[in-house]
């Protein structure tokens, strides 16, 4: 007698997690791609591979089952696990670490000289984290004193003031790379780390050589955190900017933490997590009380997203209520150098992106939120190709096509798109390009009937990805 044929087992788990993200199998794959390519990984996945997964069952082998459990929880709000999306377990024990793992240390110089003492664990699987292993950090940042940052072991001679105006030279550029190219130089930025953490370890100095050092290496520890969020790496981006914080408090810097705690509350409030990320724009703001205005103006925009993803139309009012008083306000304080890119262009397009959000939550003021958020996002959106923070304008623009989508008005969301798209070969950001594949499955539906959203839609869907570019030497 003839055994009867197995029946493939479909997952119907994938299926309707796709569904409820709003994606098409060949969404999925372009969404993966873009990840992989930002990640240096060669590998691609077919556009219609994902029908695969679906009508077979079948799981992607390497680090791909992994990815989509990422992109799926992110694009949905909430934390998948590997069940929920396959629907068996891992088949092996993952080698993740936590993005807090090995931190718990003292928050004096050994505790920070022993966090450095090797490299930021960027090789391995790092998982973000949520809840009290993210604020309970941020609080402790504000209660602990200050510690003296003397020299560990004074091996390898003394640090000059022009090596001193070297590395701030450095740290400088490398948020300029940052802002005009997005996270092309990535690896250079954590080998400036490294360099700036060996001098602490084995150089000689004294406190306030040690404060300026540190100072440093919070600064490119935040920029290297941004760069990682960017290019949608969560428990890096966690990791690097908690590492960023200890380093802000030995500095004796708040403005410094209040910005890396306020970035903080900005990536959970872009994974949804609104309570953290209210939490973490509270410690941001607490820490920022006695820097100049302009600093507490940026804390005070950034804040607002975590009001926005909490549908709080009324605090999110306050926060920009705020920002525009403090933008206005008088110091006798100087700037600090890393802050100087802080003006009214970007907080306002900061605030827009947060009104999207907005809109999205309390329906009831859809239209009058969206008209602000295009109000708000223009200028940035249409900075001149020429001109800084490239970055910056590609992912606003972005926001600002979504913004006139969503508003109905196609003409002004193509514009927008075209804008963004012009960017793209001189940026790397991964994040802006899924914002432009949201907005290619949101355009769809509306290409039947206009030859201009036809267009993009079809330039979309072939997004050239942002290669990964070879990092200076």
């Amino acid at each position: 007698m003839e055994a009867e044929p197995s029946t493939p087992h479909t997952n119907r788990g994938l299926s309707d997690l796709l569904h409820d993200a709003g994606w098409r199998p060949e969404a999925l794959a372009r969404r993966i791609n873009t990840v992989l390519a930002a990640r240096g990984n060669s590998r691609r996945v077919h556009p219609k591979t994902p029908y695969k997964w679906i009508s077979d069952g079948a799981v992607p082998h390497g680090d791909i089952p992994d990815l989509v459990v990422e992109l799926l929880s992110a694009q949905l709000h909430t934390d998948l696990l590997y069940t929920d999306v396959w629907g068996q377990a891992a088949p092996r024990p993952q080698p993740a670490l936590p993005a807090d793992h090995a931190m718990d240390l003292p928050w004096d110089s050994n505790g920070l000289l022993s966090l450095v003492g090797g490299p930021v664990p960027t090789r391995r699987t790092i998982i973000a984290v949520t809840g009290a292993a993210l604020t309970a950090p941020a609080w402790t940042a504000l209660q602990q004193p200050v510690p003296d940052m003397v020299a560990a072991a004074g091996e390898g001679g003394p640090v000059s003031p022009p090596l001193l105006d070297m590395i701030d030279t450095v740290v400088a550029q490398a948020q300029q790379l940052d802002d005009n190219q997005g996270g092309a130089a990535r690896e250079f930025v954590n080998d400036q780390f490294t360099a700036v953490a060996r001098l602490l370890r084995r150089a000689s100095y004294n406190a306030a050589t040690g404060r300026r050092l540190t100072a440093a290496l919070a600064q490119l520890a935040q920029t290297a955190g941004f760069m990682a969020f960017d290019a949608g790496e969560d428990g890096i981006a966690q990791r690097w900017y908690l590492t960023a914080l200890r380093a802000a408090h030995a500095a004796a810097e708040p403005g410094l933490a209040a910005s890396v705690l306020a970035l903080m509350s900005n990536q959970a409030a872009d994974r949804g997590h609104a309570l953290d990320a209210l939490q973490l724009a509270a410690a941001a703001q607490e820490s920022a009380e006695t820097t100049p205005p302009a600093v507490r103006a940026l804390v005070a925009a950034r804040s607002s997203l975590a009001h926005a993803v909490a549908g709080d139309v009324t605090s999110y009012s306050r926060m920009r209520t705020s920002t525009l008083e403090l933008l206005d306000a008088k110091s006798d304080t100087p700037l600090p150098r890393w802050a100087s890119y802080i003006d009214r262009i970007e907080l306002d397009a900061i605030t827009g992106r947060g009104l999207v959000v907005l809109a999205e939550r309390v329906p009831t003021r859809r239209k009058q939120l969206l008209r602000q958020a295009g109000q708000l996002l223009h200028a940035r959106a249409h900075t001149s190709p020429t001109e800084a923070p490239q970055r910056s304008a590609l992912r606003h623009g972005a926001w600002l096509s979504l913004a006139h989508n969503a508003a109905g008005d196609l003409d002004r969301a193509v514009g927008a798109a075209r804008l963004a798209l012009g960017r793209l070969p001189a940026v790397n950001s991964v994040r802006s390009v899924v914002l432009l594949l949201r907005l290619h499955d949101e355009l769809a539906p509306a290409a039947p009937r206009s030859p201009a959203v036809r267009d993009l839609v079809n330039e979309l869907r072939t997004l050239p990805i942002p290669a990964r570019r070879a990092a200076p030497k």
